[in-house]
C-alpha cells in the first residue's frame, strides 16, 4: 500500500512539473523570450527532492529486511 502511495505521489508531481515546463516553453516560444529561470530552478529543486524522497523510502524499506 505504501509503495502505491509513493508511486502515485511521485507520478503526480512529475505530471504537474511536465505541465509547467511545457507551458513555459510554449509561452516563451510564442512571446519570443528566453525560458524563465525560475522554472529551470524549480525543475532542479523538484527533481532533487523526488530523488531524495524515493531514495529515502526505498532505502529504509530495504534496510528493514
Amino acid at each position: 500500500m505504501k509503495d502505491n502511495i509513493i508511486d502515485k505521489a511521485v507520478t503526480g508531481i512529475l505530471i504537474v512539473l511536465v505541465i509547467l515546463i511545457v507551458g513555459d516553453y510554449i509561452i516563451a516560444y510564442s512571446d519570443g523570450r528566453a525560458i524563465n529561470e525560475k522554472i529551470i530552478n524549480l525543475i532542479h529543486i523538484t527533481i532533487a527532492g523526488l530523488i531524495g524522497i524515493i531514495g529515502t523510502y526505498y532505502g529504509t524499506k530495504n534496510n528493514k529486511k
